[in-house]
């Protein structure tokens, strides 16, 4: 199975996403590959040494890949690639969205972030990519319930698919991540269980697409 991290900036939370997805999974007992398709800043690499300095299990196995075709070649060996798409619309970003079983474009809540998010939506559905497959995430969210309502409104009259469960900007998620832990392996119970519910929607949504 293949999922498809993309975005049309940066900044908007989708190596966090990419990351809590892969270990999630790789506990589950699958064999997971995360296609790092960042060669400039290459932060689920980093993020993966730092993970395997501090001796974090479940390992994850990341790799950094110029072409999407160079990463499916390696993929036999697993039951999951995710793709850590490299910001910005690109060759590249519709290759991995038409290679994926799941397409998630991570954005965050201000104009500036959902603005980028649907103009890549209205550019997967001009190369006929499949729309069915393709779904917002709302990652780095605010405090703010009304702003929130607010963006969820905007993406709703869009038309697009989105997930009503979101991971929210948190600073315990940010010191996590520096220490190679993912968005769901936090020291508070709460933010992991928040994170947790998003992802339990992801991997229903692919569990749907791919039966």
């Amino acid at each position: 199975m293949k999922i498809g991290v993309i975005k049309q900036k940066g900044g908007v939370g989708a190596s966090t996403l990419a990351r809590m997805i892969a270990v999630s999974y790789s506990a589950a007992q699958w064999n997971v590959k995360i296609a790092d398709m960042d060669t400039k800043q290459g932060s689920c690499t980093r993020w993966n040494s730092r993970r395997l300095a501090n001796e974090i299990e479940p390992n994850i196995n990341v790799q950094q890949f110029a072409s999407v075709n160079s990463a499916v070649n390696q993929s036999n060996d697993f039951d999951l690639l995710v793709f850590d798409g490299a910001p910005h619309s690109s060759k590249q970003t519709l290759e991995i969205a038409k290679v994926s079983d799941l397409i998630l474009i991570p954005t965050g809540t201000s104009i500036d972030d959902l603005e980028p998010a649907i103009l890549l939506c209205h550019e997967l559905k001009a190369k006929a990519i499949n729309m069915d497959n393709v779904y917002l995430v709302f990652c780095r969210v605010g405090n703010s319930l009304s702003e929130l309502d607010e963006s969820l409104q905007y993406v709703k009259q869009s038309r697009y698919n989105y997930f009503n469960t979101v991971m929210y900007e948190k600073t315990a998620v940010r010191r996590a991540s520096d220490e190679g832990k993912a968005a769901n392996e936090t020291k508070f119970k709460s933010i992991n269980q928040t994170n947790d519910a998003l992802l339990q929607n992801i991997i229903d949504k692919l569990t749907d697409l791919t039966k």
